[in-house]
């Protein structure tokens, strides 16, 4: 009974996490179609912006790219359990991959953007550095409760590669205009980080409360 209540528990859970991974592949190939298409498309007005960068981008573009596409991987508690030693080496490249997206990200913001943005880039990229690295202090400490969830916190700020653009290129949101950019940016890192939280805390709110076993008294 313990084993068909814990699969039970666990299904939904599965489903769930594979329809949010569903929902970030959709909007990562929307992504790569409607922002990114001026690395290919000279004549796209982005080409022009990040010109005086371009080479400064590669590096931050493939960090947090690596980090995204491993990210679902490091999550996946089967793959996991089947491929521990790959679950470390690919856990290694995802932390590199923050580091260096975040690093590169925070130089750019200094040399190429205003300083509402530049803020919110050295704040954001504080916030990914310390929830990865401390995933990676938890593991190196023997606590992978505390690990997993730190990995989860770093993968949230992660999607904000691919979540901060599509609600950029919604109407409601365009019509706002680009002097809008930092505050916007701000709202959903908040909601982003708030929305985490209470996901990691569903669980322990909502679930089931188990009874304390009952102990044999002698009769």
């Amino acid at each position: 009974m313990a084993t068909s209540s814990a699969v039970a528990v666990r299904r939904p859970q599965s489903r769930f996490k594979y329809v949010i991974f569903s929902i970030l592949g959709l909007m990562f190939l929307f992504v790569l179609w409607n922002n990114e298409r001026f690395i290919f498309d000279h004549s796209h007005p982005d080409w022009t912006y990040y010109f005086p960068v371009r080479y400064m981008l590669i590096p931050h573009g493939l960090g947090g790219l690596a980090a995204l596409l491993i990210g679902p991987l490091q999550l996946s508690s089967r793959f996991r359990t089947k491929h521990v030693r790959i679950h470390r080496i690919l856990g290694g490249f995802y932390i590199g991959g923050i580091t260096l997206a975040a690093t590169m990200g925070s130089y750019v913001a200094t040399v190429h953007s205003s300083v509402p943005l530049r803020i919110f880039t050295y704040v954001t990229a504080i916030t990914w550095l310390l929830c990865a690295w401390t995933a990676l202090a938890s593991v190196l400490k023997g606590n992978y409760q505390q690990h997993r969830q730190w990995m989860i916190r770093s993968y949230a700020v992660t999607t904000l590669f691919v979540t901060a653009r599509v609600a950029f290129a919604l109407p409601i949101i365009k019509r706002l205009g680009p002097s809008a950019s930092a505050e916007i940016l701000w709202t959903i890192l908040v909601l982003t980080l708030i929305f985490t939280e209470f996901g990691l805390a569903w669980s322990s709110i909502f679930g089931r409360r188990r009874l304390p076993a009952r102990t044999a008294t002698a009769g």
